[in-house]
């Protein structure tokens, strides 16, 4: 059985529709930013194909500029959105002007010299097959966080379909006689047919194995950090804090552990509701954020309790970065909650007898109620453990070290 090339065309856009209908109901209405832009493509390509099929019904008619003008739109935007979401997913998103304005003048340009069979057909084909290259220097960068199989995949397709896509081109601007239509008996549209159909079959099985892997990504994700606040949970804090301990007390690396609780914090839970409570978690932990190092662990231990692990810190450094947090903290809650927020903090180095975490966080934990004992809104130095064989009998008090009073406001 002989197939003509319109009747692959529409075999092909049904297949196109079938699968921009399937793909978001696959992957779940609540798509992050690279799905939506992998479904966003997938519905322009169907879309411009349509509008492709429609056009030969409507040969040398207004129709027929028209719809193809639309197609050609269609494909080459379904390319960028396919760009971008190839960007999302590695973590390697660059401007998407470029392959919008190869669009846009393309487009123009087609509608303008559609007159004039050769200029349209090099233009466009030439340009889709430019954007699809694109698509293929996007995959081939490398990217620690996502995996070579999708990319391999979406990669090959897409160098198929420019070489197709650049030959039709080729013959349309400089052999039209024997390419004087897009559906004309030439062996270019039975290999175009079939290599656009098994990249539509390879293309849509790259973009969920993309969309899983980022699915996979969000769950590793979750399972390590805090809702609330963002920050690393006190499961994953307490491992990455093991690892980090461990390299200190091997290399005979300074650390610093510091535990921190907001003052008076089931007071503004009674006063001021659950609702500010949480305001006031997720601001400490912001500001912990920006004053942090790469280097440096933050977690919420639990409730209002945060633990913060400084490597190659002395103590010293430790008390310059609680006057920071402190300053900032004072000016913003005053900005964003109307009222001072204060914490209490205790700070531990790591001492010749903390053998493991739990021994520098106990210290850290007792410096903390020492300040909290002592009246809040201050930080207390954890007493170092004696370096001699046999430690002191009476073990010496944690000293708390003043807060200097700075203004609330700008």
């Amino acid at each position: 059985m002989e197939l003509d090339v319109r009747t692959l065309m529409v075999v092909f856009t049904v297949n196109v529709i079938a699968v921009a209908l399937a793909t978001p109901a696959i992957m779940g209405w609540r798509l992050g930013p690279a799905a939506r832009w992998a479904v966003l493509s997938m519905g322009l390509q169907a879309g411009g194909w349509v509008c492709l099929v429609l056009s030969t019904f409507w040969r040398n008619a207004w129709q027929d500029q028209a719809s193809s003008v639309l197609a050609m739109a269609g494909m080459s935007a379904s390319l960028v959105a396919l760009r971008h979401a190839v960007g999302l997913w590695s973590g390697r998103t660059t401007p998407l002007w470029p392959m919008w304005a190869l669009t846009l003048l393309m487009t123009l340009g087609y509608g303008l010299g559609f007159a004039h069979y050769p200029w349209r057909v090099g233009l466009a084909n030439g340009v889709l097959a430019l954007q699809m290259v694109l698509v293929v220097v996007a995959v081939g960068q490398r990217s620690p966080e996502t995996g070579w199989r999708w990319r391999a995949l979406i990669g090959l397709c897409m160098v198929a379909m420019a070489v197709v896509t650049a030959w039709r081109g080729v013959l349309g601007a400089l052999y039209t006689a024997s390419y004087p239509y897009l559906t004309a008996p030439h062996p270019v549209n039975m290999v175009a047919a079939l290599v656009s159909n098994l990249s539509l079959v390879l293309t849509t099985v790259a973009l969920l194995l993309a969309y899983r892997e980022e699915a996979e990504r969000a769950l590793r994700a979750q399972a390590l950090t805090d809702d609330l606040t963002g920050l690393l949970n006190r499961r994953a804090w307490t491992e990455r804090a093991d690892a980090l301990l461990a390299h200190a007390r091997r290399h005979g690396q300074p650390l610093v552990v510091a535990m921190l609780d907001i003052d008076h914090f089931k007071r503004i839970n009674d006063e001021r509701g659950h609702a500010q409570g949480d305001v006031a978690l997720r601001l400490l932990a912001r500001l912990l954020r920006e004053e942090l190092r790469s280097g440096d662990l933050a977690g919420r231990y639990g409730g209002e309790e945060f633990c913060v692990l400084l490597p190659h810190t002395r103590e010293g450094q430790a008390l310059s970065l609680d006057q920071r947090l402190r300053h900032c903290l004072r000016l913003q809650s005053v900005q964003e909650l109307g009222y001072t927020l204060e914490y209490s903090a205790g700070v531990a180095a790591l001492g010749q007898h903390d053998h493991t975490l739990d021994d520098l966080l106990r210290r850290a934990d007792e410096a903390l109620y020492e300040a909290k004992r002592a009246g809040r809104g201050q930080v207390v130095l954890a007493p170092r453990e004696p370096l001699s064989a046999s430690p002191a009998p009476h073990r010496p008090q944690a000293r708390a070290v003043p807060t200097p009073v700075l203004p609330t406001t700008p």
